[in-house]
């Protein structure tokens, strides 16, 4: 899939799941329990144990029903293996040209996080059309995202870092294109094993979030 039919995607679908995941085979499993409550964007972060085998297996089940990306990636080293384990997209803790343009040459999505204004502001100045504001919660929460909104009015923001699920529709509303949750979907859990059935339940909370398009 073309990184721009990609890209739009992201903007029907709007919610994006974080994994968190003590083993691969719990991330299998919870990546399986919030795709039966509704989610199809899911970012396996590039720490998760055996994160390159989860990204694989996800691919091989559910093909382009969902995309898979891999979150956080440090290094063109990490995108490469990501890459070979045919992933679709990848987040960025922060603007990393080698990352981002070895992700372009393998026409993998790649979305780079920017925190201040003047951050998002150059990423969009080299043509980025989203851009990840992380750790978003750190920096004034969905208020902030209206204000960087109003700052670069022309793009799209991802907004990650910190997010519980009832926040989500405040950030939306607020004015981001895309929001990812990962530990405020994840409730603790007894052995680092989640309850797979609430785990879907409130998978199909996020779901259910009006989609239409960006304010």
């Amino acid at each position: 899939m073309a990184a721009n039919d990609l890209l739009q995607r992201f903007f029907t679908h709007r919610i994006v799941v974080s994994l968190r995941a003590a083993t691969a085979e719990i991330a299998v499993q919870s990546a399986r329990a919030v795709i039966a409550g509704g989610i199809r964007i899911i970012e396996v972060p590039y720490n998760t144990p055996g994160a390159m085998r989860v990204i694989g297996d996800i691919r091989h089940q559910f093909a382009d029903e969902v995309i898979i990306g891999i979150g956080d990636v440090p290094t063109v080293e990490v995108a490469d293996r990501a890459i070979k384990a045919n992933v679709q997209f990848a987040t960025l803790p922060y603007d990393n040209p080698p990352v981002m343009d070895f992700c372009r040459k393998h026409h993998v999505l790649v979305i780079p996080g920017g925190a201040t204004p003047r951050e998002v502001a150059r990423l969009a100045e080299r043509g980025l059309q989203l851009v990840r504001v992380f750790p978003v919660a750190s920096f004034g929460g969905a208020v902030y995202v209206g204000q960087l909104r109003r700052a670069v009015p022309n793009l799209h923001l991802l907004a990650a870092g910190g997010i519980d699920l009832t926040g989500v529709a405040e950030y939306l509303q607020a004015g981001a294109s895309v929001v990812t949750i990962g530990s405020g979907l994840f409730l603790p859990s007894a052995g680092n094993q989640p309850d797979l059935e609430t785990l879907t339940q409130r998978a199909r909370q996020l779901a259910a979030l009006p989609t239409s398009s960006r304010p």
